[in-house]
């Protein structure tokens, strides 16, 4: 969460104040529309998770609104304060923990492994391949629709994460294999 004292920025906030300074002006729908369309984005920020946030970062004066002249809406558009790119920078030298291995719900699920029958460990097994095959035609996809700075890596490293988590469930799949010969 956010502290105003040192402007510590979760990686939701970092990530959304970088989306904001690289589209600025931008809106918080065009913001949920960039989550909503991104097949790399490991947040999932709902529109409901996206308002508190963009009010949490401007209460901390990193972001400031705009209303858009002429929309009965109230439509606002959303820039980066001089304080909100300090942030940005800030958190993006910050290297944490989490960050050097994050969360991996398959990781987690195959420690309960035990609890699921043989065919049922190689159907998921095959049912989580196929899904990673889609995700990654999903990915290359997007490739070309997106101009962000280093798309191309940013593209790499989704890619070769895919490959490597595939690569992975072979591991698996010929373990489970092994241990009913």
């Amino acid at each position: 969460m956010l502290e105003r004292a040192n402007l510590y920025l979760t990686d939701n906030e970092g990530t959304l104040l970088a989306l904001v300074a690289r589209a600025e002006p931008i809106t918080a729908y065009q913001i949920a529309k960039v989550y909503e369309e991104s097949p790399v984005s490991n947040f999932n920020t709902s529109k409901g998770k996206i308002y508190p946030l963009i009010r949490r970062l401007r209460e901390a004066g990193l972001l400031r609104a705009r209303t858009v002249r002429g929309d009965k809406r109230g439509t606002e558009q959303l820039e980066t304060t001089k304080q909100g790119k300090k942030a940005i920078r800030r958190w993006v030298q910050d290297i944490r923990a989490t960050h050097l291995l994050p969360e991996d719900p398959l990781r987690t699920k195959i420690q309960s492994f035990d609890l699921l029958t043989r065919d049922e460990r190689l159907e998921w097994i095959a049912d989580v391949k196929a899904e990673l095959l889609k995700k990654l035609e999903e990915v290359d996809e997007y490739r070309a629709q997106v101009s962000v700075p280093y798309h191309d890596l940013v593209h790499e490293n989704a890619v070769r994460t895919i490959r490597a988590r595939m690569d992975w469930l072979d591991l698996v799949l010929r373990r489970v294999v092994k241990e009913n010969d």
